[in-house]
This record gives structure tokens, C-alpha cells and sequence, in this order.
């Protein structure tokens, strides 16, 4: 059969699945309130930063037009890493990637190609899609443990201990169910097994602890300090641009800077977008009310559904599920919010488990209380 006929028939099964995706023009609608995007602290559109994007642009290329390593690393990328360093904990050294599922899979399989038949991975089943195919894609030993569960995890290490390398994975705040790692436990595991961690603090950077340092700086507040060993993050979501960054020493610095693929062979992202994260980080600094807003009003509403009877999961953070369950009943649910000018994105399978589909409520620190409280009251009548 040919190949044009395969492909076909493979989007009607997906259509028939009710798991059919398109790409819809977003028209920038000021009328609708987005619950959807990752522009969590609401400084995608700061004129501040569109001030300083300018400044770039006029110094400096449009395009990096090259890969790091051949021309295409300027002074706002250096500025950009070392400002990095001292946020997120006080890291030797950092890179930055053209996306989060670029670094994941760049990370990944890059440490596990030390030794590759000596080499296990344990990472949390929840884990996203960049760390499940950087897994895969390393051609490594690996087992899931479960979610959040130390005990499991040691368990499996305890199976896998003959193995010379071993990496455990985790993210910080995991991107559908929004709770937070129990990263002390998990890497105190880790070190009795002397195994590598690897954190994915892309949806916790800049959102939670407090000054929005991420995970390490949520637990450093009570006291536990915490420093894994590789920390991969996101510009793309709180920071207001795009691209990536790994933290690490210098020596796995050095080594992804000549062993990481994605690193090697992909062009670097572009000076103005360093720059636009870098300003994003100053006026986190300056400003941790911002923060301290997006905390706050996730707390309250994370409070009025649970009351209302709906199931957020274990959701500690910004980052809200509310459980539908029904694949067909969630797209119903999303359609009928577009026509209320609520912008809430149905999460089905394959990117959560079959029978666990959900909205995905998404808070930002550009709310006001009025959308809040609109929100809340359809939310409610909507979905009950």
C-alpha cells in the first residue's frame, strides 16, 4: 500500500479516536481569557522587556545563524548563562538550547553514551514526553518508578545496582497534574545509590519558592537545601521567550558542549531572545510580588474548585487539572468555554492516560480578580 494511502487511513483512525490535533491562528483576542498558555508571570507582552528586545536588535544580529560552537554565541547568551548560574542555586556553568525537548534529549543521551550497556535510567512515569523519548532514544537500560515515590525508586536502584552508571530523572513540577517533586527524598535515594540526577525545572522556574528560583528555592525555604546534579529548565514559559538552559559543574558542562548532539548540530537561539530572558530574570528579582501574585491567586482557586466538589488531582501549583475523565465530554467542555471567551485546553490521550482527560488550567500573574472570579463561576457551572 502506498505511503500517502497509509498515512490516510492512520489520521482517520486518529480521527475516529477523537484524537485528531490542528493548529488554530491565535488572533491575539483580547476578549478571551487564556487559561492555556505558560506565560505564567503574564511578561510575554511587558513593555519593559519589548524596550530591551529592541536595545538588542540594534546591536546585535537577528539570528544567531549558527550553532553555538561555529559563530553563533554572543554577550547576551554569556549574560544570560551566568545570571542563570546564581538563580537557580549557584551552578558552575550553563548552556543554552534551542528548547526544552531539544536539552532533554541532548542531556540524556549524552550521559547515557559514557557507557552505554552500563548505563540505567529511573525516571518518574509522569515524567514529560521529552524525557520519556531522551529515554528512549539513549538506547539504555530503564525502568519508570512510580510517581513521586521514593520508595519505588529504591526498590528498582536496589535491582539495577550492578549497573555502573545510573541516572534518576524527575521534573519539578510536572506539566499535567501540577504537584511538586518530592526531590529531597528522591535524591537522597539517588545518593545512596550514587546515581546522577537530572531535574526538569522547566514549569518551576520562575513560579514557585520564594522568589521564583523553582523547586530547590521552594524546598530551600524550609530549610532543605537541595542541588542536583544536572538542572534543565525552560525560557520558553515564565521567562517570556524561548529556548533552554542545562546547569551542571563545569566538567558535564564540558562534556555535553562536545558530546550533546542537539547542542552540537542545532543553531543557537537568537541574541535578542537571551536578552529578553535575561530581562525577564531582572524583573523577577526586582519585582517578587509578581511571584508572590501567581501563588496566591493559584492557591485561592485551587481552594474554590475543591470546594466545589471538582478534582484537581494533587495539584499543588499553578498548574490545575481539572479531571474530566471522557475524552469526547472534555473536547464538548472546551468548545462550550470558547463561546464564554475562556480559552481551556482539553488534555486527552496520548499525552495523559486513557480515561484521565482533563482541562488544564494554566494560571498567570496578568489575571485580574474580575477574570478570576468569571472564570471560577463558569468553570463551575459549566463543567457541573
Amino acid at each position: 500500500m502506498p505511503i500517502r494511502e497509509l498515512i490516510s487511513n492512520e489520521i482517520e483512525n486518529i480521527k475516529l479516536k477523537g484524537f485528531y490535533r490542528q493548529l488554530n491562528e491565535n488572533k491575539n483576542n483580547n476578549a478571551i481569557i487564556n487559561l492555556s498558555s505558560n506565560d505564567y508571570l503574564g511578561l510575554a507582552y511587558n513593555a519593559e522587556i519589548k524596550r530591551a528586545a529592541k536595545q538588542i536588535i540594534s546591536a546585535y544580529p537577528l539570528s544567531s545563524a549558527s550553532s553555538p560552537l561555529m559563530y553563533g554565541y554572543f554577550k547576551p547568551h554569556i549574560d544570560l548563562e551566568n545570571k542563570l548560574c546564581s538563580f537557580k542555586g549557584g551552578y558552575e556553568r550553563c548552556i543554552l538550547y534551542p528548547s526544552g525537548y531539544q536539552a532533554n534529549l541532548g542531556v540524556i543521551s549524552a550521559l547515557s553514551g559514557i557507557s552505554l550497556n552500563k548505563t540505567f535510567i529511573a525516571f518518574d512515569e509522569l515524567s514529560h514526553a521529552s524525557i520519556v523519548d531522551g529515554v528512549l532514544c539513549s538506547k539504555a537500560k530503564f525502568r519508570r518508578f512510580e510517581h513521586n515515590d521514593p520508595e519505588h525508586l529504591d526498590k528498582i536502584l536496589q535491582k539495577y545496582s550492578s549497573y555502573e552508571i545510573k541516572i534518576v530523572i524527575t521534573e519539578g513540577v510536572f506539566s499535567m497534574d501540577g504537584d511538586i517533586a518530592s526531590l529531597p527524598d528522591i535524591l537522597a535515594v539517588s545518593k545512596v545509590h550514587n546515581a546522577i540526577t537530572i531535574l526538569d525545572d522547566a514549569h518551576a522556574t520562575g513560579t514557585i519558592g520564594s522568589f521564583g528560583g523553582g523547586s530547590c528555592n521552594f524546598y530551600n525555604d524550609n530549610g532543605v537545601k537541595l542541588k542536583p546534579d544536572v538542572m534543565v529548565g525552560t525560557l520558553g514559559k515564565a521567562l517570556a521567550s524561548e529556548g533552554a538552559f542545562v546547569l551542571s559543574d563545569n566538567l558535564i558542562i564540558d562534556y555535553l558542549i562536545n558530546k550533546s548532539r542537539p547542542y552540537i548540530f542545532s543553531t543557537a537561539i537568537s541574541p535578542v531572545a537571551a536578552g529578553i530572558a535575561l530581562q525577564a530574570l531582572n524583573i523577577i528579582e526586582n519585582k517578587p510580588e509578581l511571584v508572590i501574585k501567581l501563588q496566591m491567586m493559584s492557591q485561592n482557586i485551587r481552594s474554590v474548585l475543591k470546594n466545589s466538589g471538582l478534582n484537581i488531582l494533587n495539584s499543588n501549583t499553578h498548574i490545575i487539572p481539572i479531571l474530566i475523565g471522557d475524552e469526547t465530554k472534555a473536547a464538548e467542555i472546551e468548545k462550550t468555554f470558547i463561546n464564554e471567551g475562556i480559552l481551556l485546553k482539553a488534555v486527552k490521550y496520548p499525552t495523559v492516560a486513557k480515561g484521565s482527560a482533563r482541562l488544564r488550567l494554566s494560571v498567570n500573574a496578568g489575571l485580574s480578580d474580575v477574570d478570576v472570579k468569571y472564570v471560577l463561576d463558569n468553570l463551575i457551572r459549566l463543567i457541573k
